[in-house]
C-alpha cells in the first residue's frame, strides 16, 4: 500500500516534536500565499488557493521549530483561466504536479526577525531558499508568520516566458505570505 508523502511526513513530523511543541492548525481564511508577477504588458497576483502545512511551535518560548509547506503548482491561480493554463504548461506541470518548501533552520536576524532557511522544490528541482520572516503570537494559542522573498524560477529550470516574440515576464517573482494559525491546544494540557 502507498502512503502519501504529505502523511508521512506528519507521522514523522509528530514523533520529531521536541518538548514544548506542538502542532500549529493554519487557519486558511485569514492566510494567504501570493506571487507578484511583472511583465513589459502587465502586473498581476497569483494567488496559491489550497495548500497543505505541517509547522511545530513552542507557544511558550514563542517560536517555530520546524515547518513543512506543499502544494499542487495547479493551485496557483491568477483569475485569468487562459494565463493559467499557459503557466501549467509552462511549468510542466503534468509532470512535476507538487512543489515543496522544507524548513532547515530558523536564524535570528534582529529586530524579531529571522531567516528561514530551508529547501524548496519546484519543477523538480531542489534548491537552498532563505526567506525573511517575521513571527509573533496572540497569547499562547495563535501564531504567526510572514514572509516576502524573491523567487528567481531560472534556477529552477524554468525558461523566460516571453510575450510576443520580444516582451518577456520578469523570471524573478515577489512571493508574499502570511500564515495565521491555532495552536493545537488538545496536546497542550498545560496551556488549557
Amino acid at each position: 500500500m502507498k502512503i502519501p508523502a504529505l502523511a508521512l511526513i506528519a507521522v514523522l513530523f509528530h514523533s520529531a516534536l521536541f518538548a514544548g511543541e506542538t502542532p500549529l492548525a493554519i487557519d486558511t481564511s485569514h492566510s494567504h500565499i501570493e506571487a507578484i508577477i511583472t511583465s513589459a504588458m502587465e502586473n498581476f497576483t497569483a494567488n496559491l488557493t489550497a495548500y497543505d502545512t505541517i509547522i511545530s511551535v513552542d507557544p511558550v518560548e514563542k517560536r517555530v521549530g520546524s515547518a513543512v509547506l506543499k502544494f499542487r503548482f495547479a493551485d496557483i491561480k491568477t483569475g485569468n483561466e487562459k494565463r493559467d493554463s499557459t503557466m501549467r504548461a509552462w511549468q510542466q506541470t503534468d509532470q512535476f504536479p507538487e512543489c515543496v518548501y522544507v524548513l532547515d533552520a530558523l536564524l535570528p536576524a534582529g529586530g524579531g526577525s529571522f531567516k528561514a532557511r530551508g529547501k524548496f522544490i519546484l519543477h523538480g528541482i531542489t534548491k537552498d531558499l532563505t526567506i525573511p520572516v517575521t513571527i509573533s503570537f496572540a497569547n499562547t494559542d495563535t501564531c504567526m508568520i510572514d514572509g516576502d522573498v524573491a523567487l528567481d524560477t531560472t534556477a529552477f529550470g524554468l525558461p523566460p516566458i516571453r510575450q510576443y516574440v520580444l516582451l518577456k515576464v520578469n523570471p524573478t517573482l515577489q512571493v508574499k505570505f502570511h500564515l495565521e494559525g491555532r495552536v493545537q491546544a488538545d496536546l497542550l494540557p498545560e496551556l488549557k
